[in-house]
């Protein structure tokens, strides 16, 4: 708690210890709320305490709780402004052309009739998954469990023989998991 403001403005009833123990109360209400989201603690505490100082200090209630509550606002409000720092303005927030003109983003973006019309749009894209559906469907004809398992492990998920062979029951070597995969690629190209 060696981030202090120097002479901070104090409320009537509070010495420089209860300051402290309320300031790192504050610091933890802040870490609470945005705990590694990159906003810094002390800064948000300051900005609470001098934001009751511009009111005065008044409050209905003890001021411990009070002052807990403020930094914890704060911090979510700093929160937001993060998050609108990060992805832009919303929307339908309002922007102005060099006429004056007020118009939103969403007016500029250019529409579509939806993602399952632009994605398969293209012929090509439905034959290539139409082709996978009968390499699945085929998959499942010609090969047991086990194998497809294996199979689709090994040579899709990129996992090791050895790790795929860890996780069968009863469990086998990578050797074995290489010996299931060449019989499970004869039986495919039959």
């Amino acid at each position: 708690m060696d981030n202090q403001p120097l002479n901070p403005e104090l409320p009537d009833g509070i010495d420089g210890d209860e300051y402290r123990r309320i300031r790192g109360l504050m610091r933890v209400s802040v870490l609470s709320v945005g705990r590694g989201r990159g906003i810094d603690p002390w800064d948000v505490v300051d900005e609470a305490w001098s934001s009751m100082a511009a009111k005065n200090f008044e409050r209905q209630g003890p001021f411990r709780p009070f002052a807990i509550r403020v930094a914890k606002n704060k911090a979510i409000d700093a929160l937001r402004r993060a998050e609108v720092k990060r992805i832009g303005p919303p929307l339908d927030a309002p922007l102005y052309r060099e006429d004056g003109e007020e118009i939103t983003r969403k007016d500029l973006l250019l529409g579509s009739e939806g993602a399952d019309v632009d994605f398969f749009e293209n012929r090509e894209e439905i034959e290539r998954v139409e082709l996978l559906a009968l390499a699945e469907e085929a998959l499942h004809q010609v090969l047991s469990e086990t194998e497809r398992k294996v199979f689709l492990e090994v040579q899709f998920n990129k996992k090791s023989r050895a790790a795929v062979g860890r996780e069968l029951i009863p469990p086998v070597t990578g050797q074995r998991v290489g010996q299931i995969i060449a019989v499970a690629l004869i039986k495919i190209r039959r």
